[in-house]
């Protein structure tokens, strides 16, 4: 039996990589996009705040 959980465990860590990775690229491009955002409108979050209030 372990030498199936070994065959099998290969591949599924490479898919899980591969996910894990994907994600990874995806929540450090939101971020980038959401600096980007930030430092275009400094402003933007100011004005929000201040209509709160």
């Amino acid at each position: 039996m372990t030498a199936k959980k070994s065959d099998m465990r290969p591949a599924v860590n490479e898919e899980r990589l591969k996910r894990e990775a994907e994600a990874l690229r995806a929540n450090l491009a939101k971020r980038k996009q959401q600096q980007r955002s930030r430092k275009s409108d400094p402003q933007g979050p100011a004005t929000e705040e201040k209509s709160e209030d």
